[in-house]
Order: structure tokens, then sequence, then C-alpha cells
């Protein structure tokens, strides 16, 4: 008898272990790979995703407080009896609800950073910086295709995703000097903020759910 609870207990705690860290692990390989990848299309393009990466306390505190309005949009949004919002609502708690649920914040956050420094690197620290050669709106226009074109959750995400890269893309050129560190704070924070929200969500929808399964 002991044995056989043993056993169920160790398949729960797998249950519970394996979409965590395939999440935070994965997640984190994944970005260290996008990092990888910009450096690499950088050399080839003769652009370095370094130049306009520069620490200073007063552009991280305008990253961060950039991400406000990107969350107010998507908390409001996901409020919205509209079903295109309503599907990518849908789409995270089922997808990514189960994978941050058990995760600890620092944890999220140490992803969130591997994500925004590999996506910042690669769309506004190289392809934006390369195409800005042909104008700063081909640029911003180009890059920002392929940003919302490589999050194709759903149809509406894609434009959403092509409309917040070309606000990362505003951050980092309305700045003088500019300074990657903008659009890498704004995106990680974004990033973790909706982490917490999905996270939270998740749990809720899960409690709610229990005295239905108990019945």
């Amino acid at each position: 008898m002991k044995k056989k609870n043993l056993k169920k207990m160790k398949m729960v705690i797998m249950k519970d272990l394996i979409p965590k860290v395939m999440m935070i692990l994965g997640g984190s390989l994944i970005s260290i790979g996008i990092i990888v990848i910009a450096f690499g299309v950088g050399w080839g393009l003769g652009v370095s995703p370094l130049t306009n990466l520069n620490w200073n306390w007063t552009d991280l505190l305008i990253g961060v407080l950039a991400a406000l309005p990107l969350y107010l949009f998507f908390f409001l949004t996901s409020r919205l009896p509209i079903k295109g919002f309503q599907q990518i609502q849908q789409f995270l708690l089922e997808e990514l609800g189960p994978r941050v649920e058990h995760g600890k914040v620092w944890e999220l956050f140490i992803l969130c950073i591997f994500i925004g420094l590999g996506e910042e690197m690669l769309f506004r620290g190289v392809l934006q910086s390369w195409a800005t050669q042909y104008g700063v709106i081909v640029a911003i226009i180009f890059t920002n295709i392929l940003f919302g074109i490589l999050h194709s959750i759903t149809r509406l995400y894609v434009i959403v995703a092509t409309l917040m890269g070309v606000y990362m893309s505003l951050l980092l050129i309305l700045f003088t000097p500019q300074n990657l560190l903008i659009p890498v704070t704004t995106h990680t924070v974004y990033d973790f903020m909706c982490f917490m929200y999905v996270m939270h969500a998740y749990r809720q929808q899960k409690e709610a759910e229990q005295p239905y399964e108990s019945e």
C-alpha cells in the first residue's frame, strides 16, 4: 500500500515538474539560441547586436515605465468580450498556464531576461539596425512584420505582436543616444508581468474547477 502511494506521489510530482522544467530550461535554451543567432546574423550582415546596448540607470527606468502601457493593453484586452482576444487568452491559459503554474518568481524573471535580451538583440539590435540603411520607416516595417509573423499564435496576435514590435522599435530610435537597453528592459518587464498574470489566472481557474471535479 505504501509503495503504491509512493509511486502515485512520484507520478504527481513528475506531472507537475516536467512542464515547469521544460518551460524554464527549454525557454532559456531557446532564448540563448536566439542570442547566438543574433550574433551569427549580425556577423553576416556586418552589424554587432551589442553596438547600441549600454548600461544606464535612466534608460533602465525608462524601459520599466514603458512596459506599463503594454501590460495595461494586455490586461484590458484580456477582459474584452471579443472573440480574437478571448482566443489569445485561452491559448495562454491552456499552453502557458500549466508551465508557469509552479514556477518560482525568480525563475520566470530570469527566463524573461533571456527572452527580452535574445529577441531584442536579434530584431532591434541587428535586423532593424541593418535595415536602417534603406530608411528608418522601411527598417521598422520590415523588422516588425517579421517579428509579428514569428509570433503567430493567432491572426490577431500577429497584428498585436507587430504593433508591439513597432513600439519597441520607437523606444530604440526616439531616445538619444540610442540604447537597446530600453526595449530589452521593456520586453523583459512586460513578459514577466504577463507570466505573473497567466500564472495567477490559471491557478484561479483550477481552484474554480476543483469543486466540480470532486462532486
